[in-house]
């Protein structure tokens, strides 16, 4: 996206644009930077004491928030493009805080304790793929909610403490068909 496209877009003129950016750099850092302070302010409307009917919650404000900016993916892909580090900055400031909170859930035993950090990537790939895929022009809000519904069953059976020590269907399935584990592989 060229800077005489996003002053067309914006309908100004190159020469005010410059009066408050020096280049498209500048803006994507600016509009990159508004998008994650209105995505944070939109998330911490969630009164839910319990981590999992957070992540249900905050799942559906984060639909909710990108149906509303149809735009947003295609900004954060571009930024991307335009300057990784920027695209980068946006996504690990959001996992870190995110981090922070699991690891607070762990401690009150609200969710697996594992990495984290890990966990934050997971949890982000998740909402944004699913924010890429069902919040565009057209999905309804009982679709939204079916996806909310149908990802937090996914999470929460993917983070409950009791679901920890039970193997996956998947293990059980390999084991019985005799597959190789990771640990017999070899380097190819």
């Amino acid at each position: 996206m060229s800077v005489n496209e996003i002053t067309d877009e914006a309908g100004m003129a190159i020469g005010t644009f410059y009066l408050y950016f020096a280049d498209k750099l500048e803006v994507f850092r600016a509009v990159v930077d508004l998008i994650q302070q209105e995505l944070r302010q939109h998330l911490r409307s969630s009164d839910a004491d319990d981590r999992l009917a957070r992540e249900r919650q905050g799942l559906g404000d984060f639909l909710t928030f990108a149906s509303e900016r149809p735009k947003m993916f295609r900004i954060l892909q571009e930024s991307y493009v335009v300057d990784p580090d920027i695209y980068f900055s946006y996504f690990e400031s959001i996992a870190a805080s995110y981090a922070r909170r699991l690891k607070d859930a762990q401690k009150r035993k609200q969710i697996v304790e594992a990495d984290s950090d890990i966990q934050a990537w997971c949890l982000i790939a998740i909402s944004n793929f699913l924010g890429m895929r069902y919040s565009r022009p057209g999905t309804g809000k009982a679709k939204l909610n079916a996806v909310v519904e149908a990802a937090a069953d996914f999470i929460v059976h993917g983070l409950s403490p009791e679901q920890k020590n039970q193997p996956s269907r998947s293990t059980n399935e390999s084991k019985k068909a005799g597959a190789t584990t990771p640990s017999k592989l070899r380097r190819v």
